[in-house]
């Protein structure tokens, strides 16, 4: 079995990309918290994440660098020819499943936080990159379904079966 659940924070905004096929991928890197040192510094793993089609969509939409999420998928090894001549090997989780953990609240301080620390890269004759337009595949409306509910991570309860 192929399966991972990771806990962490996003290292920095989703990139959205879209493939010659048309399918949307995300790509996403999270820090996710491993303990402590045996003299009390932190330990942090990183991991390269990729989400396809609707996860990748709610994805571009809803998470920002900063925020908090839970990701469930598989790890997926990767290898290719380096120009040196020699192989360079990766391993990256593909995403299967996701749950918002950071609140509006807290969502909504984060991208402040983040539009802020970007106000200063441009200059009085540039304008700064504007949200991309989210809209609907083949002009449907969304269904009850597909909104996403507002999530208070203090009334969130994790079990793990084992």
């Amino acid at each position: 079995m192929n399966k991972l659940i990771l806990i962490g924070n996003l290292t920095k905004d989703p990139e959205v990309k879209v493939t010659s096929t048309g399918k949307k991928m995300v790509k996403l890197s999270i820090a996710v918290g491993d303990g402590k040192t045996s003299d009390g510094k932190d330990l942090t793993q990183y991991f390269n994440c990729t989400a396809w089609e609707r996860t990748a969509e709610i994805l571009e939409m809803y998470v920002k660098k900063g925020h908090k999420i839970c990701v469930i998928g598989r790890l997926q090894n990767r290898s290719w020819d380096k120009p040196d001549g020699t192989k360079g090997y990766a391993t990256d989780v593909t995403i299967t499943e996701i749950e918002l953990l950071t609140s509006k609240l807290e969502a909504e301080r984060i991208n402040s936080q983040n539009a802020n620390s970007n106000q200063g890269n441009y200059n009085n004759q540039e304008q700064a990159p504007q949200p991309q337009n989210r809209g609907k595949d083949n002009n449907q409306e969304d269904s009850e379904d597909d909104k996403l509910p507002e999530i208070d991570v203090n009334d969130i309860n994790v079990s793990m079966p084992f």
